[in-house]
């Protein structure tokens, strides 16, 4: 299947076009996994130069599958020239996808799922807070105290309003 498209069978098109669909839907997946990944790095308060590193990553590696999907696209135009084409053999191909196609396009979006994951777990590092527990303690006890005298300071102005302290 070496030959310019215009030359090929409709059968051999239909094969093009199988594997086009093949690669959209991989692309789909890798676009599926960015979306997920740029998702739980902000649910989990990931820093923004992490998400950012992450996000370009995963755009550049959605790019490039773009580019993979490139050349497919002549063989739906050269379909679409020849509507008389689908009438004489159906829509259905009688020809398998060979083998190494499939096994390119594992290969590549295998590749691309690997780079995703990699860049994920590289840069997944939700931000905690930096305080032991004599700290927390602290700073709840300092947090009622301040309660308790506002109440105080309350529970006072209503015994003594202020109109008969100045009296």
């Amino acid at each position: 299947m070496n030959k310019n498209f215009n030359e090929m069978s409709f059968d051999e098109l239909k094969c093009y076009r199988r594997e086009g669909l093949w690669r959209s839907l991989g692309l789909l997946l890798v676009i599926i996994f960015v979306i997920t990944g740029m998702v739980l790095m902000e649910v989990n308060h990931v820093s923004p130069s992490n998400q950012n590193r992450f996000r370009v990553i995963g755009l550049t590696t959605v790019i490039a599958l773009f580019g993979y999907l490139m050349p497919l696209m002549a063989a739906n135009r050269v379909m679409r020239d020849h509507p008389d084409w689908v009438k004489k053999s159906g829509i259905r191909a009688n020809i398998p996808l060979p083998m190494a196609w499939h096994v390119k396009r594992l290969c590549v979006l295998g590749a691309s799922l690997l780079v995703i994951g990699v860049g994920f777990a590289s840069s997944f590092k939700p931000q905690v807070q930096q305080t032991n527990v004599q700290d927390q303690i602290d700073i709840i006890q300092m947090d009622n105290e301040l309660e308790r005298e506002q109440k105080v300071d309350q529970v006072l102005d209503t015994i003594t309003p202020e109109d008969k302290k100045s009296e």
